[in-house]
């Protein structure tokens, strides 16, 4: 499982592009737009491969619902997790879209939380 949910991570990158720099460590995420950047560094620490597993499986499931709905189409967003919590990063079209968008972030089963960061313009 771990592996199709790297596959989707990678195959999935409307939103953001993943790449983590330790396996059981860090975690950085960069995506961009013309006028507009994020750029995320995290250190997650985890106990065991199945809690990362965890995560990246979460980060894939809340890309794929936004991609989904499209509030983020055409706009910069990361997406991370650590141990269940996500962050969305980001700029997006309005304020109601950054809401939209954590609604659909904290629907998907299995999320704990959402720590909402977008910009809108």
């Amino acid at each position: 499982m771990p592996a199709f949910a790297l596959a989707l991570l990678v195959g999935g990158g409307v939103l953001a592009v993943n790449v983590r720099a330790d396996p059981a460590t860090g975690d950085s995420s960069s995506v961009s737009r013309e006028h507009d950047s994020v750029n995320v560094k995290a250190d997650h620490h985890y106990n065991s491969p199945a809690e990362r597993a965890n995560d990246d499986l979460l980060i894939t499931e809340v890309k794929s619902a936004l991609a989904r709905d499209g509030v983020a189409n055409g706009y910069p967003v990361a997406v991370d997790c650590d141990h269940g919590k996500i962050m969305l990063s980001g700029v997006v079209k309005s304020a109601q879209d950054a809401k939209h968008a954590g609604d659909i972030a904290a629907a998907a089963q299995g999320v704990t939380g959402v720590n909402d960061q977008l910009t809108w313009h």
